[in-house]
């Protein structure tokens, strides 16, 4: 089984936003020290909008110039390590501004398809060129949206090919939210390792220029997140959080369908969540899959989710592999472009 890890490299987005060295750097490294041990490479899809807002305001602010020198140090270090930097975007870094304590986020632009045409150009060709620079400009051709707000892709998909992204990875089957900052609906997706589309990720097209390839997603029931609660809450140290920020809370109409009834979720290595890998696996295995993609994130990783994982990549028909392993469907992607 081909397993892709992908991690959404970004900081808290709320008045307790949190610290690079902890939402970023300190569990990346504890996260590496379980996956040296079996080789291959992490995909961390890069807030790209926070490394532009870090060169900006570090022209002028120590503190800021300080924490950009330590972020892409970071990110540096992670491409020469020969982990995937590939492009996620949460525009509304275009609306935040640094104050006196810290970062101040207006969410009103959440999703990109928000911005005029012009400005949705714009925004993907600055975000990829600074990621590029830690990396080389060809190897940064996937893209997941920012909390997954992925639709409508047309207003997306003309930025998108002019940047040579063609590979996406944000559908969750199955998924849907209903939260107006963060709604998504996925229930129509297909449920396969991947397949081609054009202007719908949820619509296969057999010559789209876009391939998708979805993270792999989970029934939860109502009482599992009951008890996700409890753990966070009793668990002590082992299911503490790196990251010492505070994640947006959930709107209220999704927050009591997952208290009430069963739902999706992305297969994840977040913290309590992370108990789900060995039987999400098992689903995804008997259905004959070959592809299996987990994502996370840096900042909420514990101890207890690096445990579950270091348990999984026990298995010997696991190898862990990039996006990059998706390299040959480019030439026919070019040809039908």
């Amino acid at each position: 089984m081909n397993l892709i890890l992908s991690l959404d490299y970004e900081l808290y987005f709320g008045a307790r936003h949190g610290s690079a060295q902890r939402c970023l750097v300190e569990p990346c490294e504890a996260l590496l020290k379980a996956t040296d041990r079996v080789g291959g490479r992490l995909v961390f899809f890069v807030d790209a909008g926070y490394l532009c807002k870090l060169e900006e305001y570090g022209r002028k602010d120590f503190a800021v110039r300080r924490e950009a020198d330590q972020v892409f140090r970071h990110l540096e270090a992670l491409a020469r390590g020969g982990h995937e930097l590939q492009l996620h975007i949460h525009p509304h870094w275009e609306d935040t501004r640094r104050g006196a304590d810290g970062w101040q986020f207006d969410l009103t632009r959440y999703a990109l398809h928000r911005f005029r045409p012009a400005e949705i150009l714009d925004i993907v060709t600055r975000y990829k060129a600074a990621l590029a620079r830690f990396t080389s400009g060809d190897s940064v051709f996937a893209y997941r949206a920012g909390g997954w707000v992925i639709q409508p892709f047309d207003p997306l998909a003309p930025a998108l090919r002019r940047n040579a992204i063609w590979l996406d990875s944000t559908v969750f089957p199955g998924g849907v939210n209903e939260d107006s900052t963060q709604a998504l609906d996925f229930r129509r997706s297909p449920d396969k390792d991947y397949w081609r589309f054009e202007n719908d990720p949820l619509s296969p097209a057999s010559h789209g220029y876009f391939l998708e390839v979805p993270i792999a997603s989970v029934t939860v029931a109502p009482w599992a997140y009951w008890r996700l609660a409890a753990r966070k809450l009793v668990g002590g140290a082992r299911h503490r959080p790196w990251g010492n920020g505070a994640a947006i809370p959930l709107g209220k109409r999704d927050f009591v369908a997952r208290l009430l009834s069963r739902t999706t979720s992305p297969v994840s290595i977040d913290g309590p969540k992370a108990q789900w890998l060995e039987s999400a696996y098992r689903r995804h295995k008997a259905k004959g899959r070959q592809c299996f993609v987990v994502m996370g994130h840096p900042k909420a990783l514990t101890p207890y989710s690096i445990q579950c994982l270091e348990r999984f990549l026990r298995k010997p028909e696991i190898t862990l592999n990039g996006y990059s392993s998706f390299e040959p469907a480019v030439s026919l992607i070019e040809s039908t472009a």
